[in-house]
């Protein structure tokens, strides 16, 4: 083949791959996508917001995700660790950029499954590099490298005793320390807590990541072992501190043995460091655990952008209002829920039962009658908007 005609080969594969920039700078989305179609990508997407990169994962065939670590209320991390928890989105590879390239940024971006990692500023070369090397990866993958993809898949799909299975089955044929953590992780799926702690500590501790020990952590919380799972857990702490998942984790533990003062230590450690959108929802259904609705209430109206995966911590909250018979409140809570997840009819339904308690019929018929529009076979909706119609009437 002359070197024209590899060319013209290259530039029909690079063509039909669908690579996201995902970026909140504009002038940062359209130098890395001149750079891509300086070198024969023309199939790309942009996002502004990590929680717009969702979306169109959602919708678009997407090849490759290239996202910055720093972005408002959801940060290119938060991103990575969303699509690597999908089980129908965890294969695609992710290039993360980032303005520094300190231990602490690289082992985090590690643990939550990113694939390269870039450093501004960085060259059109560079760029091509970490592209051309990530695709090569994937599609170099042996054979036992796909049972492991499969194993994963099954982990994030909840089919963990199929997961189990299929990873003794691979380490029959090569140690994968990947493997063995995920077979821990599903042992503690499945509440075999004393295998899945033998087979973590049978690891040497120096080589314990984060993830191993917030996993012993919360295996010793089960078995009811409180000091030495929280033991752990500061362990991963320490090891991770730019994961704030661990913080609440830890924040848990606390709050489960009493030590509300330390949790609360915990939670203001996070609140100086930035919180995300999701941080805050977590942290707020920690309060809605421990029955602080107004503290959980004080972390939910921070939040900017919330994904459409926190309503239901919205709805936790919006049920405790109601429940304190504070239904003004309650009703705002659920109008925000259908800002975030508008196609909901169970929302709809919620907010037509409060508002139809705070006597706004007029408005509760409205509400009802799109919570059947979305759901005709509702029985309790076609109910209550019965009822709001003879009173109307």
């Amino acid at each position: 083949m002359t070197w024209f005609k590899e060319q013209q080969a290259l530039q029909k594969q690079y063509a039909s791959v669908n690579v996201l920039i995902v970026d909140d700078i504009a002038q940062m989305r359209e130098t890395v996508r001149s750079m891509l179609r300086a070198y024969g990508y023309s199939s790309l997407f942009l996002a502004d917001s990590a929680n717009q990169a969702l979306g169109l994962i959602g919708s678009k065939s997407i090849d490759m995700v290239i996202t910055d670590w720093s972005m408002p209320n959801m940060p290119g991390i938060e991103l990575v660790k969303k699509v690597k928890n999908d089980p129908k989105l965890f294969t695609i590879p992710m290039l993360m950029i980032s303005d520094e390239r300190t231990m602490d940024k690289v082992l985090y971006a590690i643990e939550e499954g990113v694939d390269s990692f870039l450093v501004k500023p960085f060259s059109e070369q560079e760029l091509i590099k970490h592209v051309k090397l990530l695709f090569r990866k994937i599609k170099n993958v042996d054979e036992i490298e796909e049972q492991v993809f499969e194993m994963r898949r099954m982990k994030l799909s909840n089919q963990y005793r199929e997961a189990l299975e299929l990873g003794y089955k691979i380490l029959n044929k090569r140690n994968h320390p990947r493997v063995v953590l995920m077979l821990c992780e599903c042992l503690y799926h499945v509440k075999e807590y004393d295998k899945a702690m033998d087979m973590m500590l049978d690891s040497e501790e120096e080589s314990r990541s984060s993830e191993h020990n917030n996993l012993l952590g919360k295996i010793y919380l089960k078995l009811g072992k409180h000091d030495q799972g929280i033991l752990y857990l500061e362990q991963a702490v320490n090891k991770n501190g730019l994961n704030q998942d661990r913080k609440i984790d830890l924040a848990r533990a606390y709050v489960s043995v009493g030590r509300v003062d330390e949790a609360e230590r915990v939670v203001s450690s996070i609140m100086n460091s930035k919180p995300t959108d999701l941080n805050l929802v977590d942290i707020a259904q920690l309060y809605l655990d421990m029955g602080e609705v107004d503290k959980a209430g004080f972390y939910l109206d921070q939040t900017v952008d919330p994904i459409p995966e926190t309503v239901s911590v919205f709805n936790n909250y919006a049920i405790a209002l109601r429940k304190a018979d504070r239904y003004e409140e309650s009703a705002s809570i659920y109008k925000r829920c259908l800002q975030i997840t508008p196609d909901s009819g169970i929302l709809h339904y919620n907010l037509g039962f409060l508002l139809t308690r705070l006597g706004r019929l007029t408005e509760a018929k409205t509400v009802l009658q799109k919570a059947l529009k979305l759901n005709p076979e509702d029985l309790h909706a076609k109910s209550l908007l019965q009822k709001v119609n003879e009173q109307l009437h």
